[in-house]
């Protein structure tokens, strides 16, 4: 799923579709700051999506925010290419009034003008072509509604600071702030705003979230901040947070809406 954004792929490599992702290709990080990202995601994108009327959520992975979305009164599919995650997303969902269907987020099966809202949280750059998935989400959008995007953001300040303090050291095989190899893009500022193209324009954008995972040698954001008080350290990462709001170019993830031209 690609635009014109630079991939973070080796040039040998071709971008590929992966119908097969798993559970066990999930990595959460157990430290504070890490958490916080996710409960901070966990309240954003159901608010997002939760606007009444229809909503997708494109590569929904195991239906949490799909679910989510659907327990505040919305109706919701959850689209997904994986038949694993589908099938855990209907295990660990069973009474949700969320359907889960498969399909590629390049060809959505769906009618046009389908939705009020079209979603997609920290997976725009796995897909192979990004441009075709827009043009897809801006079919399938009703003349009001509107595309939410979630995306990690390895030009953060954590990344760029981590970048700095990791020269001349041994570093891991894969540091923390270089795209993943299952990654076909590199999520960026630069990657969000070309995201648009001729069918969408921005309405907002917006940061979640400030240093997830900095780390120089043994030391790490997240290790510290597990040896402090718990209300010391949620003070600490509410303040970076709201930070992050406003400067979204340095935040962790960078969230954008969209409505159609």
């Amino acid at each position: 799923m690609s635009s014109s954004a630079p991939s973070s792929s080796p040039p040998s490599a071709k971008p590929a579709f992966d119908l097969a992702y798993s559970i066990d290709d999930v990595v959460l990080d157990p430290h504070r700051d890490g958490q916080f990202l996710y409960k901070r995601l966990d309240d954003v994108m159901p608010r997002e999506g939760a606007a009444g009327g229809r909503t997708l959520d494109v590569a929904c992975g195991v239906g949490n925010v799909a679910a989510a979305i659907a327990a505040r009164g919305t109706a919701t599919w959850g689209l997904e290419p994986s038949p694993e995650m589908l099938g855990l997303a209907r295990w660990v969902h069973p009474e949700t009034t969320a359907a889960f269907v498969r399909g590629l987020a390049e060809t959505l099966p769906f009618r046009s003008e389908s939705f009020d809202r079209v979603i997609c949280q920290g997976s725009l750059d796995h897909f192979v072509e990004p441009g075709d998935f827009m043009r897809e989400a801006a079919r399938v959008l009703r003349p009001h509604g509107c595309v939410v995007i979630a995306l990690a953001n390895y030009e953060s300040l954590s990344c760029r600071l981590g970048r700095r303090l990791g020269r001349g050291r041994p570093l891991p095989d894969r540091p923390y702030w270089q795209s993943p190899p299952d990654h076909n893009h590199k999520g960026d500022p630069a990657f969000v705003r070309a995201l648009g193209g001729r069918d969408l324009r921005l309405e907002r954008c917006y940061g979640v979230s400030m240093l997830w995972g900095l780390q120089r040698g043994g030391w790490s954001w997240g290790k510290w901040l597990d040896r402090r008080p718990k209300r010391v350290a949620h003070g600490l990462l509410s303040a970076l947070d709201a930070l992050a709001y406003r400067m979204p170019s340095q935040a962790d993830m960078i969230v954008s809406v969209w409505n159609k031209r």
